[in-house]
């Protein structure tokens, strides 16, 4: 299980709250969310750290949560894609993913 390299679990925030209110508050319903969907790359997202914490509104609950509105959903695969390329490279990513998000 490896730790995130895009957002702090210790922070008790949600990631979507800090970017898209700039809310940093912290918050006693984070959920971990897995940033690319799927059996096998939800494996990929826990070996490689392509993970952050939500709230339940930007989760499961309501239009804004990931699992409800494709425009979040790709958001945090570019940002997930991101964090891998500074990591690794974009051509680790693509032989990895297969499919570019930015």
């Amino acid at each position: 299980m490896a730790k995130s390299i895009m957002h702090n679990k210790e922070d008790r925030t949600c990631y979507l709250c800090m970017l898209l209110r700039d809310d940093f508050a912290t918050r006693r319903d984070l959920q971990e969310h897995h940033a690319m969907p799927g059996t096998a790359n939800r494996k990929l997202s826990e070996r490689y750290g392509l993970k952050v914490h939500l709230c339940m509104e930007h989760h499961t609950a309501g239009p804004q949560a990931v699992h409800n509105n494709i425009r979040l959903q790709r958001l945090l695969q570019a940002n997930a894609q991101i964090s891998f390329e500074r990591k690794y490279s974009h051509d680790e990513w693509m032989k990895i993913f297969g499919r570019n998000f930015i």
